[in-house]
Order: C-alpha cells, then sequence, then structure tokens
C-alpha cells in the first residue's frame, strides 16, 4: 500500500475585507498518497486555484487560512514559519503555474533561472547547476538544451515555456508537483504532449501530482482519483474510473453531461442553469441548491456533510435516509 503522502483536513480559508470575513474554502478535505495523480476539477471560482496556493502557503493577502490542517509527509504545513515554508517550496513541494510566460522572469535566461532553484535548495556550484540544468532540459523533450540554455522566455513558443516550467519544477526531483491548469494556453497537439511528458516524469521520478484543471479529458486521461469542487467545498470525492462509470453528485453530473462526444446526438450540449454564488451570497444550506433541479426543504436549509457511499465520498442529501423521495 502506498503511503500517505498529502492529506488536507478540514481546511477552511478565506479573505479579510470591509465588510468582514468572507469565507472561500470551507471545510476542504483530500488526501494523496506518493506516486499517484489526484485531479481536482470545478468551475472558475470553485476554489481549485487557492486550495494549492494554501498547500504553497502562497494565498495572496487578505486571504488567510483560519483552520483545518495540511499535512505533507506528517508535517502540518500551516504552522510551519515562512523560513521553513521557503525551504520546502521549490525542493520538496513545487508548482507549474497556469501561464509560463508570467511566471518566467523575462530578463533572465531560462538555464539561469533553473540553475538559481538548484543552487538555493541544493547548494549547487555554478558548474554542476549548469549541467543539471541542461540534463532537464533534455529530460522534458526541449531540443538542442545546450544552446536553448542561454534562451530567453520570449524566444521560446507556449509549449516550449511550460516544458521550462516543468524542468524547473522537477529539477530538485520534489515529491508533490502541484499543477495548476498546465495545458490551459496550449494547443491540443501541445497540450497532450505535455500531459504525456508530465506522466512519464511522474513514473521515472515517483512524484505525485496535485492537478488542478477544469478539464475532464485531462482527469479521465491523467488521474488516479478525482475531487470535484463546487463554490469552496468538495463534493464528491472517487476513483477515476469508478467516477466516470457512476458520478453521484448532481453538479457532476451536469459536469459529464456538458462534455461532446462522438456519439453526440443533441443539437446543444447541456449547461448547468444558473451560476456559482458569489463569496457574499452563499446559500445557507447546500451551496449546489440554487442550480439543483432535484432540491428539497432540507437542502436550503442545512448543508450535507461529506459522506460514504459505495467507495466514494459525496456530498448530498439524495444519498441520506433524510431524503425523501420524489412522488411519481
Amino acid at each position: 500500500m502506498s503511503e500517505m503522502l498529502l492529506e488536507i483536513k478540514e481546511l477552511s480559508t478565506g479573505f479579510d475585507t470591509e465588510d468582514g470575513f468572507l469565507p472561500a474554502l470551507d471545510k476542504v478535505s483530500l488526501s494523496l498518497k506518493k506516486g499517484e495523480t489526484l485531479g481536482v476539477v470545478g468551475e472558475s471560482g470553485s476554489g481549485k486555484s487557492l486550495t494549492s496556493l494554501s498547500v504553497m502557503n502562497l494565498i495572496p493577502s487578505p486571504g488567510r487560512a483560519v483552520s483545518g490542517e495540511i499535512l505533507f509527509k506528517g508535517k502540518n504545513l500551516l504552522a510551519l514559519g515562512e523560513d521553513q515554508m521557503r525551504a520546502i517550496r521549490g525542493n520538496e513541494i513545487s508548482m507549474i503555474f497556469q501561464e509560463p510566460m508570467t511566471s518566467l522572469n523575462p530578463v533572465y535566461s531560462v538555464g539561469e533561472q533553473i540553475m538559481e532553484v538548484l543552487r538555493l535548495h541544493q547548494k549547487a556550484d555554478k558548474k554542476t547547476a549548469r549541467a543539471k540544468t541542461i540534463e532537464m532540459l533534455r529530460l522534458v523533450g526541449i531540443p538542442a538544451p545546450e544552446k536553448r540554455v542561454n534562451d530567453y522566455p520570449h524566444q521560446l513558443s507556449g509549449g516550449m515555456r511550460q516544458r521550462v516550467m516543468i524542468a524547473m519544477a522537477l529539477a530538485c526531483q520534489p515529491d508533490l508537483l502541484i499543477a495548476d491548469e498546465p495545458t490551459t494556453a496550449l494547443d491540443v497537439t501541445t497540450q497532450a504532449q505535455i500531459l504525456d511528458l508530465m506522466g512519464d516524469l511522474k513514473d521515472r521520478l515517483q512524484t505525485s501530482i496535485l492537478l488542478i484543471t477544469h478539464d475532464l479529458g485531462v482527469i479521465a486521461e491523467t488521474a488516479d482519483h478525482v475531487a470535484v469542487m463546487y463554490a469552496g467545498q468538495v463534493v464528491e470525492y472517487a476513483e477515476v474510473k469508478q467516477f466516470f462509470r457512476e458520478p453521484l453528485h448532481l453538479y457532476s453530473r451536469g459536469l459529464m453531461n456538458s462534455i461532446p462526444t462522438l456519439e453526440q446526438t443533441r443539437e446543444r450540449l447541456e449547461v448547468i442553469k444558473g451560476v456559482v454564488p458569489t463569496l457574499q451570497q452563499m446559500p445557507k444550506g447546500c451551496r449546489f441548491c440554487t442550480r439543483c433541479d432535484e432540491k428539497q426543504p432540507l437542502c436550503v436549509e442545512e448543508a450535507p456533510p461529506l459522506l460514504d457511499y459505495q467507495g466514494s465520498q459525496v456530498s448530498c442529501w439524495k444519498y441520506t435516509e433524510r431524503w425523501e423521495p420524489s412522488p411519481r
């Protein structure tokens, strides 16, 4: 049995505003084993990226974690000081951000930026760091790495910049790689290449991956487990094959039904009516109840817990004894 690498336990995060504290993540719980990939999926504003930033302890001000734990190798990251977290970031936990052009420094060559990570965390001398950098660029499939190591970000294509970001993130062979929408700005062919590369490197280096995405197709191809987030909560957690065979939450089903297929017979794709509620207007009960066709009075008044059901976890009253079936 694989050992547990990351456990997020009832994490609540929010923002201090002039109108008071606004909760953004509400008791989020996730787990990731060594060598596995966990896909986190949901609409924009569901809390996916904020969850990943919480793990890195990089929540933008005025945000803060107010309760819960983030256990990495059994150590609570929320209890660590900035110096301790700085030693972990880039070394034991690395992150690939959505848009590499805004993540790479335009005034330094890509080689210098990767070398900086190695010199900071691995205490490598300049010669060793350069040799390791060229090796990493070759590992991620960049041609002529001896030449490309001197290139600047603007001289590379979007796909090449993303490969540089992956090389930088994996330079210290971290135990955990967080990939936040790593293929969003890329064409379909390059997306497939980047995902294949990440999978290959995961197997080769035994790195666990926390994959943040809105694309269920990416989840199906790469993840071992999937967590569906909605309005700052995990509403379903399941093994990938089980999830695609039978999604439980009505929101999960809505996401699945909105995906086009080769057997498509409908003229228009299904959509989930309504929008994700804002932080200022969260429903009292189930946060999905404002968009749910099967809601009952109980759903409006009381938020459902995350329940174990047929090997998965789901946050819906429909799977409890308190649910009253609709009369036929």
